[in-house]
């Protein structure tokens, strides 16, 4: 399957740092653009400082820190949401990793300091009014409210001496907004329209300067890419990039998709056929929506004179416009090997990864749907009826079998004797269900008798600030409609927990929504949906945990938690939920019961008043 955050063809979710419009208050505003849909953290702070003086008569200007892990649209939406009103920022400056930003107003700016700690994409911000606002003169480095591009130097420093520092600084920032949370995937997609990009007054289609300076900083930053984007750039030639395996010698995934390169032979640059430092270990590349595919293809026996093409400069290519060919070579082995000698199997097992997402766009629709979603199914369940459709279907399926984990079999908080007949009223498990009118019948359709269903259901909270508790996959596919011509939905598959109200039992679910674009001036878009859903299969469990999908330990992590097994943390934060013990003292409190669970939980009540006030958090 495609490796690909991105692959241009479609509108890109937040806009990864590009020209913005009005904002709205939305509830479907994501807060966090590395993968998780993170809810929005409780915290304020008093007033840094007690006045402020703003870059006009009226604007005030503030500072913010922290933003870095997401992009600038992405922040933008997030404060809009948080203060309940468009922020209406009237311009941004950077110095180094903080953004300075104009608001019209000394109120939009105290209510932005009361967000100070908030966290964002992983990280908490810090607000604060600036009584002596830096001056950007009219010929510095910003990007202003319009997105126009100044060049420049910032007042009261040498312009001369600062020139390099701030183009360096402005392609940092520019590289942590397409940079994924791994730091193994480079999105360098659609970078004429980049705002950071604009800001240096540069033209990527024809200044070759900008990707070379580009690619040395990101190895530097991130030298563990093996994922890179070049789709929607324009490119006839390949020239500007042609050290990419000089700087990222492990490179197994290369999209140039929608590009302008019209001869297979622009490729030589990139492979051992007119490079010293070739793609050697290139496994999937993306060529789609050039004019040389066109021009291959339709030639007699086009298809098979195309892939041995791109072979002959890259043998280890299994993946070839999303579609699996039989590599001549294994990685670092630039010479074929011979048919049926089994060099070219794949090794299993595959790492275990959290998130799948055909492309950055259905990332940032399916983040920004979630964290929507459960929002209003935890805080507002009616709201729901404004991004479900007229059409729609809802299922639920009670799977009653015991959870497999040891720990969670053990486990008296989670196997206490739950009461699955609310659900069980409304299951649809067709593997119990035989009648064919049960069938029918525990199908909801339509808008009204889907909301009858879910609105029956408990109520719930599900712990979205807490990314490693959800895994999901996105993808995107076409489907008839009543017409029968070609409609494009996503696919969102979501595995997670939530508590129940007011039991507090702990559920498992797995979750399959199918999803449409919310029409301009359709409920949904009205409150900041960007789509409905068409069809939502709900499954229920008894609490399994989550390690199943979460990456494997690296040595740093392993030594973060002291080398626990993935039982002994699933034990450990089950305690500190129950106790309320700092993570230190959960772990020493279980090491002297020997980790068993259940002796600590009984002996806990005995033992809480001997136990220090720092134990507890």
């Amino acid at each position: 399957m495609s490796q690909f955050f991105n692959q241009g063809g479609r509108g890109r979710g937040r806009g990864r740092g590009r020209g913005r419009g009005q904002s709205n208050h939305s509830l479907f505003a994501a807060g966090s653009v590395d993968g998780a849909f993170d809810a929005s953290a409780n915290g304020s702070a008093p007033f840094s400082e007690a006045s402020a003086f703003g870059t006009t008569d009226k604007s005030v200007q503030v500072s913010i820190k922290g933003w870095r892990g997401g992009t600038e649209a992405a922040l933008i939406k997030f404060l809009d949401n948080k203060v309940g009103r468009p922020v209406n920022i009237e311009n941004i400056n950077y110095i180094g990793d903080i953004m300075y930003i104009s608001v019209p107003s000394r109120d939009i700016a105290q209510d932005l300091l009361k967000l100070t700690g908030i966290r964002f994409a992983g990280d908490k911000l810090s607000f604060q009014l600036r009584t002596h606002p830096v001056k950007f003169r009219a010929g510095a480095n910003t990007r202003d409210s319009l997105g126009g591009a100044n060049t420049g130097g910032i007042e009261g420093g040498s312009t001369s001496s600062n020139d390099s520092s701030i183009v360096k600084d402005r392609l940092m920032t520019l590289l942590q907004t397409r940079v994924d949370i791994q730091g193994s995937s480079l999105d360098l997609s659609f970078l004429a329209q980049d705002n950071i990009i604009a800001s240096l007054g540069a033209d990527p289609l024809r200044d070759g300067k900008i990707f070379k300076a580009i690619l040395v900083i990101a190895a530097q930053m991130y030298p563990n890419i093996v994922t890179v984007s070049l789709a929607n750039n324009g490119f006839q030639s390949l020239k500007s990039v042609a050290d990419l395996g000089a700087y990222f010698p492990m490179l197994r995934n290369l999209s140039l998709m929608n590009n302008m390169l019209s001869n297979i032979s622009e490729l030589d640059c990139l492979s051992s056929i007119g490079s010293t430092v070739p793609l050697s270990h290139l496994s999937e590349l993306i060529l789609l929506g050039n004019p040389v595919c066109d021009a291959e293809l339709n030639q007699p026996n086009g298809s098979a004179i195309y892939v041995d093409k791109v072979q002959q400069r890259f043998p280890t290519v299994s993946m070839l416009d999303m579609n699996p060919v039989t590599p001549r070579a294994q990685p670092g082995q630039p010479t074929a090997t011979a048919p049926g000698s089994g060099s070219e199997s794949k090794i299993l097992p595959f790492p275990t990864e959290q998130i799948f997402a055909e492309n950055q766009g259905i990332s940032d629709l399916a983040n920004a749907f979630l964290a929507g979603f459960f929002g209003l199914y935890d805080g507002n369940r009616a709201g729901l009826a404004d991004i479900y459709d007229q059409t729609a279907q809802f299922s639920l399926m009670v799977d009653t079998t015991q959870p497999t984990s040891s720990f969670i079999q053990n486990n008296p908080d989670s196997q206490k004797h739950i009461d699955f007949t609310t659900y069980l009223n409304v299951s649809r498990n067709l593997a119990r269900t035989k009648s064919h009118q049960k069938r029918i019948s525990s199908l909801a359709s339509g808008k009204t008798a889907v909301m009858q269903a879910i609105l029956q259901l408990p109520a719930t909270q599900h712990p979205v600030q807490d990314a490693q508790r959800f895994s999901y996959d996105a993808w995107e596919m076409h489907v008839p409609n009543s017409e029968s011509s070609p409609q494009t939905v996503a696919t969102v598959v979501v595995h997670g927990e939530f508590t129940e109200q007011p039991t507090r039992n702990v559920f498992s679910f797995d979750r399959v929504f199918v999803l449409a674009p919310a029409l301009p001036g359709s409920p949904a878009a009205s409150i900041g949906s960007p789509c409905i859903i068409i069809n939502d299969m709900l499954t229920i469990r008894k609490y399994n945990g989550f390690h199943s999908w979460l990456p494997e330990q690296t040595e740093a992590s392993t030594t973060s938690t002291g080398g626990l097994t993935a039982e002994q943390q699933e034990m450990a934060r089950a305690l500190q939920e129950q106790t309320r013990l700092t993570a230190e003292w959960t772990i020493k409190y279980l090491e002297n019961y020997g980790w068993n669970y259940q002796v600590a939980v009984s002996e806990f009540p005995q033992i809480r008043g001997s136990l220090p006030p720092d134990a507890f958090q």
